[in-house]
């Protein structure tokens, strides 16, 4: 009878995948985390060209106001300054993103070698498994010939 397939690195393996998994959400979170500041500075550049837009249409129905147009002139201001801000926060978090989904790489590489490993160990108990049952088959075939042998010749055709 065939011994059970047993693959004595499964262990090592199995913290490989786990390795792997942790990654992909550690991924997961700088994605969120780029996502979060794209948007952040979509609702920026939105809310300056808003008050680009407001300024603008004061300008042109009304008398020009000054006070008016400073606090306008320092939300504008203030706005490009956050805009400035979040994108180099952007590019701190892509660059954190794009290691992270190296590490990713690494990681999943580290799972497929492994798992390839596996896989032909798999691949040469199976040959192993057809060898034993071809032998037992051929001994069992073997068995009957000669029974039949001696039942039809008596003495074994002596």
């Amino acid at each position: 009878m065939a011994r059970r397939f047993q693959f004595r690195l499964e262990v090592v393996r199995k913290l490989r995948e786990r390795a792997r998994d942790v990654q992909r959400r550690v991924v997961a979170d700088a994605v969120r985390e780029v996502r979060g500041v794209e948007e952040r500075m979509d609702q920026l550049t939105d809310q300056l060209r808003n008050t680009v837009e407001l300024t603008r249409g004061e300008q042109q129905t009304q008398q020009l106001d000054v006070p008016s147009l400073r606090g306008h002139q320092f939300y504008r201001n203030w706005l490009h300054r956050r805009i400035w801000e979040s994108n180099l926060e952007l590019a701190e978090k892509r660059a954190k993103l794009d290691a992270e989904r190296g590490k990713l790489g690494e990681a999943s590489a580290r799972l497929k070698a492994i798992e390839k490993l596996r896989d032909k160990r798999w691949a040469r108990h199976q040959t192993q498994v057809r060898r034993e049952e071809q032998a037992a088959t051929d001994e069992v075939a073997v068995g009957g010939f000669v029974r039949r042998r001696v039942s039809i010749g008596g003495d074994g055709g002596r």
